[in-house]
């Protein structure tokens, strides 16, 4: 027995169960490949520059230039590090750190998830409410990455680790005195 299925169309051409198979393959393909140019467009434009954002992946390059064959200036290496938008150049963010250090990402590998650093000098108290010294939650030290909750007026909701509380927004890099 013939192990190719035959049909015929009407016009004399007959395509096998190969054939078949592998039109539907390019058929599921191409609706993949639109799809995925459809999804990669809709990153929003229209967001506030300069702003926070997060490296999404452990390790993502910075380039000198908005294009993949710009070379590489710099290497991000630990997910969620906070970083700042500077400029934008169509799918392209120019992002800094802490340091100064970056360049151009795509902006498939930025999130707008919030971390901050803790920029005081000496252990600074995570307290339970703004304010309130007297019910300190942990000590955090100096350069420790922690993800943003909130901010209201001039304190931060944070979480580092397994503690969570309030910090002082003034001892975080990673916001805006009026946000």
């Amino acid at each position: 027995m013939d192990p190719c299925f035959r049909r015929n169309d009407g016009g004399g051409a007959e395509m096998t169960r190969k054939g078949r198979i592998t039109e539907a393959f390019a058929r599921i393909t191409a609706f993949i490949i639109i799809l995925t140019t459809l999804t990669a467009t809709a990153i929003p434009q229209n967001l506030s520059v300069p702003r926070f954002v997060t490296i999404k992946f452990s390790e993502v390059n910075a380039r000198t230039g908005p294009m993949q064959d710009c070379p590489i200036e710099w290497v991000f290496v630990k997910k969620g590090e906070p970083v700042e938008v500077v400029a934008e150049y169509d799918q392209w963010r120019q992002i800094r750190d802490i340091h100064s250090e970056g360049g151009w990402v795509h902006a498939n590998v930025i999130s707008g998830k919030r971390s901050v650093v803790v920029i005081a000098k000496d252990t600074t108290a995570l307290l339970s409410a703004p304010g309130k010294y007297d019910q300190i939650v942990a000590n955090l030290a100096p350069q420790i990455r922690c993800d943003l909750d909130k901010c209201k007026n001039d304190w931060c909701s944070i979480s580092c680790k397994s503690y969570k509380g309030w910090i002082a927004k003034k001892f975080l890099w990673g916001v805006y005195p009026d946000e």
